[in-house]
């Protein structure tokens, strides 16, 4: 039997069309701010809790609180480019005085899951920048190091344009200078409120 380019193309075809039939549509392609919906920019305020490892290179631990905000720019297919920005404070660091403000600047890419369920949205990234810490004691002052982040959260939508991210946690690394190995492992966790912001 003879090969029928055009036969096969046609098949090709149909089945190509068959799959991109409105009914199977990529719902993380649909920008806008109606549920199931994705907006084109989110911006969120929220607070942050960091559990961190104590002065030069021991985890005798300790925690710090604060707050953070971030931008995010939705692309379609479920990606999405992260703009995060936190500070925390922690006092009596050790049982001493001493006093330690922190602040990360951390940019990167973020993928979410939003088919899984109607309600909810989950999502994971990895951030890259720097990190600044102030600290009360004069021998320390103010020193800054790169800063990396892995994590992920869920998220919901309370009105069209009104998020809420419900929990995101994150392992956070900085080499911030500490006279001992010039590098920190943190644990953070957030939430926050999300306002949504149009379609594309």
């Amino acid at each position: 039997m003879r090969f029928d380019t055009k036969v096969l193309l046609t098949a090709i075809l149909a089945l190509s069309t068959g799959l991109a039939a409105p009914g199977r549509a990529d719902a993380q392609t649909i920008f806008g701010t109606a549920p199931g919906q994705v907006p084109a920019l989110e911006t969120s305020v929220g607070y942050t809790f960091i559990h961190a490892n104590a002065p030069p290179g021991q985890c005798g631990c300790f925690s710090a609180s604060g707050g953070f905000g971030s931008a995010v720019v939705n692309m379609p297919r479920g990606f999405s480019v992260v703009a995060d920005l936190n500070v925390v404070h922690a006092n009596s660091i050790g049982g001493a005085t001493q006093s330690l403000t922190v602040f990360n600047y951390l940019f990167g890419p973020r993928y979410s899951l939003r088919t899984l369920s109607k309600r909810f949205t989950f999502y994971g990234q990895a951030l890259g920048g720097r990190s600044q810490a102030l600290s009360s004691y004069a021998t320390v002052g103010t020193v800054t190091g790169s800063a990396f982040s892995i994590g992920g959260g869920v998220t919901t939508v309370l009105k069209p344009h009104l998020g809420w991210t419900i929990v995101e946690a994150d392992w956070v690394q900085s080499r911030l200078p500490n006279a001992h190995n010039n590098l920190q492992n943190d644990v953070r966790v957030s939430t926050a409120l999300t306002f949504r912001l149009g379609p594309r």
